[in-house]
């Protein structure tokens, strides 16, 4: 799709009766080339038919970040401050990316909105996507900066010890960028953002999109607070207990605060709040109250994408309109496969395989 087609789409998407007219007004082109356009459009295959019918559903967006993980683990017990007989992998990571690779597997269509290198960790992020169906085709290729990367080590144990996050190439993801794709992103249902996006970017679009409804996952204490001036525009969060104390300003060292804590982020605006305790379970809070649910005992064996797989599993919950405790055990199900998975998305996620799981 060219970028003028690409105009011509979005005009199309926000108003499917309009005519070649008002486009070629609006973009201060002959009529006679939007109908070029247009012709082009239907070629394509992107509409199809009389009041330009779109070809597709209006898939779940995604926007964050996306990274080359590089992980480490020792083969016995973790030793500080000296060199470790182990393993070290590469794969793909990034939290957008991640999330946006579970809800994928989750059955549902999938946008994801980044920024990659012109390089050949950029490469691997979209043939990845474009092997397994997700439209990155309104993410940033820059030939300015590297692909991010993530560097981690994890304990014997499975759980990250510490990481270095090299994501200088998310500056991209300007409130400029967004502009023009507005339209698109907020035709969505469902838009995740995580936190990784400059500060200037979140409230850009949690205070211009108004039809999608925002989810948020905070990313890191730090990067929670970026979110502060603009968290009721968010429609759901999902929070650790540590994000969850950043934002609203008190520890969480009990189930009283806990619940206070989902209060307050609910009388912020957000409609339906998820604070995750690891083994500890989950807090649920909307506007009707609140819940606890227990963890699933399992073997942990990669922490690090259960956060990612819990987010996706609250999309595919909500698009499916599962009552509150469904929705909870839905997430926790999802997480519990990510945990006991080599990999940072488990390759057996899957709608049947939580399923299985949780029942």
């Amino acid at each position: 799709m060219t970028e003028r087609e690409r105009e011509i789409y979005e005009l199309l998407e926000a108003n499917p009766m309009i005519s070649q007219a008002e486009i070629a007004g609006l973009l201060e082109i002959t009529r006679t080339s939007v109908a070029v356009h247009i012709s082009n459009l239907v070629k394509k295959g992107y509409i199809m038919g009389k009041g330009y019918i779109m070809a597709y559903t209006q898939p779940i967006t995604v926007i964050g970040g996306a990274n080359v993980d590089i992980q480490g683990q020792p083969m016995g017990k973790l030793l500080m401050e000296d060199s470790n007989p182990g393993t070290i992998n590469t794969s793909l990571g990034g939290v957008g990316r991640n999330i946006a690779d579970n809800v994928n597997r989750l059955s549902m269509d999938t946008r994801l909105i980044t920024a990659v290198g012109d390089d050949k960790e950029g490469l691997m992020v979209k043939d990845n996507a474009r092997n397994t169906g997700i439209d990155m085709e309104l993410s940033v290729t820059s030939s300015m900066q590297r692909t991010s990367t993530y560097m981690y080590v994890l304990d014997e144990n499975g759980e990250m010890v510490v990481a270095v996050s090299d994501m200088g190439i998310v500056s991209e993801l300007s409130p400029e960028y967004f502009k023009k794709l507005l339209i698109k992103i907020d035709h969505s249902p469902y838009t995740v953002i995580d936190a990784n996006l400059p500060e200037a970017s979140i409230a850009y679009l949690a205070n211009h999109l108004q039809s999608t409804k925002l989810v948020l996952d905070p990313v890191s204490i730090t990067k929670a607070k970026k979110v502060q001036h603009v968290l009721g525009r968010f429609y759901s969060i999902k929070v650790n207990k540590l994000e969850a104390e950043a934002l609203v300003g008190h520890r969480l060292e009990n189930k009283a605060s806990i619940i206070a804590a989902g209060e307050t982020l609910v009388a912020e605006g957000v409609e339906r709040v998820f604070i995750t305790m690891g083994a500890e379970g989950v807090y649920y809070h909307d506007l009707k109250g609140g819940f606890f649910t227990e963890a699933i005992k399992c073997q942990v064996v990669n922490a690090t994408g259960a956060g990612d797989a819990f987010t996706a599993a609250m999309i595919y919950g909500f698009e499916k309109g599962l009552d509150e405790q469904a929705l909870v055990n839905f997430c926790i199900g999802a997480s519990t496969v990510a945990l006991s998975s080599n990999d940072t998305i488990a390759t057996n996620m899957s709608v049947e395989t939580v399923m299985n799981l949780i029942n």
